[in-house]
């Protein structure tokens, strides 16, 4: 069986900030051929959490997303901090945008956001068993709420909600059985 992946030449990272890089690298498809450029987004992995409080509520959270030019209503979500595994960086986040602790937290999967643009991951996850946490306060320019499970599904199924990856995270939440529908 011949090996037909196509060689990886070299790879550059140029940091533009402390979250995000350009990556290029040059990639030769095959023997022979000259070496083409490709350009990739770096970024951290991040996690987004669906999480469901004991009275049927979903927390969310809204703030002002400068890449949109716009608020954004989105579910608790972070970029994962240098050492931390994917579930410690769930349960942190949201506890800081939400303001609840997970008492169950259940991996959905892990997905490529844009397999052409960006070389990240991004970790899903249920938050289950949530409990208040006592004297929290909102991080700054984040506003949180919550809303019944029927009325954050019809925001979804009505366009309302529009953050893709947080409707993937849905979607597996639904399919696994984990967030009824009904």
């Amino acid at each position: 069986m011949a090996n037909d992946r196509p060689e990886v030449v070299s790879a550059r990272r140029q940091r533009l900030s402390p979250w995000f890089e350009v990556i290029e690298r040059q990639v030769r498809f095959g023997d022979g051929q000259e070496p083409k450029p490709f350009h990739a987004v770096g970024q951290a992995d991040y996690v987004g959490i669906l999480g469901l409080t004991p009275d049927d509520r979903v927390p969310l959270v809204r703030q002002y997303r400068p890449a949109i030019e716009d608020f954004s209503l989105e579910l608790p979500a972070g970029l994962l901090e240098q050492d931390e595994t994917p579930d410690g960086c769930a349960r942190r986040e949201f506890a800081e945008e939400a303001g609840f602790k997970v008492g169950r937290l259940l991996p959905l999967g892990t997905l490529h956001p844009d397999t052409g643009r960006l070389s990240n991951r991004f970790h899903a996850f249920c938050a289950l068993e949530l409990s208040p946490i006592e004297f929290w306060t909102p991080e700054p320019g984040v506003e949180t709420m919550t809303l019944p499970r029927p009325d954050f599904l019809d925001l979804v199924s009505g366009g309302r909600f529009v953050h893709a990856l947080h409707i993937a995270l849905v979607g597996l939440a639904v399919t696994s059985g984990l967030f009824p529908t009904r």
